[in-house]
């Protein structure tokens, strides 16, 4: 089994993570857009079974973050 970048469950259980697809949908952004973050790290991710993944708390506080800030993603 390849290693990840962080282990998948801490000591509270799984940590919840969202695909690019879902946040895309949540954001209503196209997926390379997603990625783009991703790329540039703006958003954390890791890799479980090959599959990027993002932790649901990350993607809260960008969302909290982007508020603040009044930015928009595209």
């Amino acid at each position: 089994m390849a290693p990840m970048k962080r282990p998948a469950h801490g000591e509270s259980g799984p940590t919840p993570t969202l695909s690019l697809g879902q946040i895309a949908v949540r954001w209503e952004v196209p997926r390379r857009v997603v990625r783009r973050l991703l790329q540039h790290g703006e958003l954390p991710f890791e890799q479980v079974c090959g599959r990027l993944r993002v932790p649901l708390d990350s993607v809260r506080h960008f969302e909290k973050t982007r508020d603040e800030r009044s930015g928009s993603l595209g």
